[in-house]
C-alpha cells in the first residue's frame, strides 16, 4: 500500500526524521508512514520519558520497534522539578510540551535528524491545545496536518500500513483537575487504576481524580468488563483513601 502522495511527499522534503512517538496511534501511524517512505535507516523515533508515560504505551512502543527493526530513543525529561507544570495551571499543557520539545529536538539534532515530526493531524484544531503553540515556537513539523489528513484517513491509513488497536490518548496528567497539584503519588494511582482494563477497552475509557474520589468513564461496549475488574480497582483505590464512582459514557 502507498502512502498518500502529499504525505509521502511532506516526508520525503524533510529528509531524514526524528519522529515524537508517544505510543499512541496518530503517532505510530506516522512512524509506519516514515519507515514505507524514507526507510528505517533515515527514520529515528524518540519518547519522552517521563512519569506521564504509562507502561502500556511503553511496552507497546517496544514491541514496534521489534516489527519495524528500529529503536527508539527514551529520553528523560524530569516534569516533576519544573514548578508551572506540577502547579496545575491553564498553563500546564504549553510548559510540559515546550519542556518535551526542547530536549527531543535537541536530541534529535544531536543525533543528525533534518526534521522533528509528530502526529498532529486536521482534528487536533478543532480542539484547546495549548501544546500546538510550544510545537511552532519549536519548529515541530506536522505532516498530517499539512497533507489535510484527520484521525479518519489516519485510521484508514493504519489498518492498510498494519497498525494496531492501540489508541491515541492524552497524557495522564489531564485526568488531574485544574488546580489540583500533580505529584507522582497521584499519577502511579491513577495508571495502575487503569492498568486492568487499558489493554482490552474498545471505547472512550478513562480515571481522573476528584476530592477524596476517583471516577472511572467508560462506554457501554466495555460496560461489562468495567464491572468485572471494579473489585480489584475498588481496592487500589481504598488503599490511597479513594472512593469510586462510575460514570457510564454516552454513545
Amino acid at each position: 500500500m502507498s502512502v498518500p502522495r502529499m504525505l509521502k511527499q511532506n516526508l520525503l522534503d524533510g529528509g531524514r526524521c526524528g519522529i515524537l512517538f508517544s505510543g499512541g496511534h496518530d503517532s505510530e501511524v506516522l512512524l509506519r508512514s516514515a519507515v514505507s517512505v524514507l526507510g528505517a535507516s533515515n527514520v529515528l523515533p524518540f519518547t519522552a520519558d517521563t512519569e506521564l508515560l504509562a507502561a502500556f504505551y511503553r511496552k507497546h512502543i517496544r514491541s514496534v520497534d521489534e516489527e519495524l527493526f528500529i529503536e527508539t530513543v527514551f529520553v528523560p525529561v524530569d516534569l516533576m522539578s519544573c514548578r508551572e507544570f506540577t502547579q496545575n495551571t491553564d498553563m500546564r499543557c504549553y510548559t510540559c510540551k515546550k519542556e518535551l520539545y526542547t530536549r527531543l529536538k535537541a536530541e534529535a539534532v544531536a543525533r543528525g535528524c533534518d526534521t522533528v515530526i509528530d502526529g498532529t493531524n486536521t482534528d487536533d484544531l478543532s480542539e484547546h491545545r495549548p501544546g500546538l503553540a510550544a510545537a511552532a515556537e519549536m519548529g515541530i513539523v506536522h505532516p498530517f496536518l499539512e497533507a489535510c489528513m484527520g484521525k479518519d484517513d489516519i485510521a484508514e491509513l493504519g489498518a492498510l500500513l498494519g497498525a494496531g488497536e492501540c489508541p491515541s490518548d492524552s497524557c495522564l496528567a489531564t485526568r488531574i483537575p485544574r488546580g489540583t497539584m500533580i505529584t507522582s503519588g497521584l499519577l502511579s494511582l491513577i495508571e495502575s487504576m487503569e492498568a486492568p482494563l487499558r489493554p482490552s477497552v474498545k471505547g472512550r475509557f478513562r480515571v481522573t481524580a476528584g476530592i477524596g474520589r476517583l471516577h472511572i468513564y467508560y462506554s457501554a461496549i466495555d460496560e461489562k468488563q468495567v464491572k468485572n475488574s471494579l473489585g480489584q480497582m475498588r481496592l487500589i483505590a481504598e488503599r490511597s483513601g479513594q472512593q469510586i464512582e462510575l460514570h457510564l459514557l454516552e454513545s
